[in-house]
């Protein structure tokens, strides 16, 4: 089956191995290769003849983005030398350099003195580091050119062209991260001073969230908002409305960040399940009030008309993108929300829904649990590599139907592979009005246990539990919100009405 190239819808990796080095930090050789060997011994002249501007690079230049393998190796000694709090000059610089192929004194301490007694010192180091990185993308482009020729004349089908494809997002993605100062091995100062910056900051704004906000008042302050990085998973059983909740949030943070308000976000919603109209459809039906039965049968008065070119002039103006391609691979997905991040800098991602994703192998040489392990597990990488929380819906066992209390619990999700495991957060819905309902059909019994299903029905209406069940970050606990079944829509609970709490919080045990 061939896959589109794109169904990303505004609402208005395989290549890597083939191609070997040339993504790994090797040059090519050449006369058009793209370097600049002046800018090279410029920078690190200045940094042996002043330690301190290495902070000023804050991580983005590395040794593998030189051109002269020499250099690369004095880059890497100099950043040694510093991080064990020594001085880094041409004589410390050939000491650690004593026993590499580069050890030769007669010519490599004289060449490390040029450099130091030549460096320009008003000349800007992020300058020549931009001018370095700068070649060696081109370097890589070069190669990755090189070697896509190669793999694209040998990919006859369509799913090794698809192959070629998502590995080159992939590639492309990964040259397009480095040179941003990330840091995989780290002390703690840093992630110290990013928690204190994210608490100082929900102090300031008096909303208390460190995350994307949700929409949801007790929701987020349960969690402080949805966390970067975070994998989130939204289970329930079918009619508990787990579609709505998601499409909810992505309206809500969208809508947050439209409007300047607080922990706003883009979102990139990939649904599996229904196309981009249908799912247009409800998010109008819910933001005008007005039913989709309504909607679909054109029973609409001119008032009705009005809210709904309101509410579509207000939706079509959202950051919110929509790919509705369905039978999504996972290393698809990955190229494809790498690609809105990139264009449309998304901060939050929906998948709609889990089980009908695919594979690597599309379910071919393993079976389904091993697949949906291999699921959740991607989306637990995307979450981290473009740090934006993943909120990844998934179907529940049958096996909660044949309980008498019919609230999920996490061994509902203990059966599908690893879903529990990879999660970070595992959130479930039950609606007891549901439940009820169906118990009580069209009955017109009137003793005293179907009086009192009765009553417990009139006193579940519209609520719906939401049960944090797992977060690895902090307390569980259940949270009421109020569903509107006609717009599909959510609504904060208002406990005054019916007398009873809209959150209960169960802390971690210490």
């Amino acid at each position: 089956m061939n896959t589109p190239a794109s169904n990303v819808v505004p609402l208005n990796q395989a290549l890597a191995s083939a191609l070997g080095s040339v993504g790994t930090g090797t040059t090519l050789s050449g006369p058009l290769t793209p370097h600049s060997v002046a800018a090279e011994q410029a920078l690190l002249g200045l940094l042996m003849v002043n330690n301190r501007q290495l902070d000023d690079l804050g991580g983005s230049l590395q040794a593998l983005h030189f051109y002269v393998p020499l250099h690369a190796a004095i880059f890497e000694a100099v950043d040694k030398l510093v991080g064990r709090g020594r001085e880094a000059n041409p004589i410390t610089v050939r000491e650690l350099l004593r026993g590499t192929p580069y050890d030769d004194e007669q010519a490599l301490l004289p060449h490390l003195s040029g450099m130091f007694e030549n460096a320009a010192l008003g000349q800007d180091v992020k300058s020549l580091a931009e001018i370095i990185h700068t070649t060696y993308l081109q370097r890589q482009l070069m190669g990755l050119g090189d070697g896509l020729r190669v793999q694209a004349g040998s990919a006859h089908k369509p799913e090794e062209v698809t192959q070629v494809l998502d590995a080159v997002s992939g590639e492309l993605f990964k040259l397009a991260e480095t040179g941003r100062g990330t840091v995989t091995i780290q002390n703690l100062r840093n992630p110290l001073i990013e928690v204190i910056k994210r608490a100082e900051e929900a102090r300031k704004s008096g909303t208390g969230l460190t995350g994307v906000t949700s929409g949801f008042t007790d929701f987020d302050a349960l969690l402080g908002g949805l966390q970067k990085s975070d994998l989130i998973i939204l289970a329930a059983r079918p009619s508990m409305g787990k579609t709505s909740l998601a499409v909810n949030i992505a309206q809500n943070a969208a809508m947050a960040l439209l409007t300047g308000g607080a922990n706003g976000a883009a979102v990139g919603v990939f649904s599996l399940e229904m196309s981009a109209d249908q799912l247009a459809a409800r998010m109008l039906s819910s933001a005008a009030g007005i039913s989709a039965h309504q909607l679909t049968n054109g029973h609409l008065s001119d008032a009705d008309f009005r809210r709904l070119a309101e509410a579509s002039n207000q939706l079509a103006e959202l950051p919110l993108f929509i790919d509705d391609t369905p039978q999504l691979s996972i290393n698809a997905l990955r190229a494809r929300a790498r690609r809105m991040k990139r264009q449309q800098g998304i901060g939050l991602i929906v998948v709609d829904y889990l089980q009908l994703m695919t594979g690597t192998r599309g379910g071919k040489d393993e079976n389904r649990v091993q697949e949906v392990s291999e699921i959740s597990q991607g989306l637990k990488t995307v979450a981290r590599e473009l740090n934006v929380p993943v909120i990844a819906l998934s179907q529940l066992s049958r096996a909660v139907e044949g309980r008498d209390n019919k609230r999920p619990q996490l061994s509902d999700l203990r059966e599908s592979g690893s879903i529990e495991q990879d999660a970070d957060l595992v959130v479930f819905l039950y609606r007891e009005e549901y439940y009820l309902s169906r118990q009580l059909g069209a009955s017109d019994q009137m003793d005293d246990k179907t009086q009192k299903m009765r009553e417990q029905l009139e006193q579940a209406k519209g609520k719906c539990e939401v049960l944090i069940s797992k977060n690895r970050k902090g307390p569980t606990g259940v949270v009421t919100l109020l569903f509107h079944g006609e717009t599909t829509t959510f609504h904060n609970y208002q406990p005054q009405q019916y007398g009873d709490k809209a959150m209960v919080v169960h802390r971690p045990e210490m």
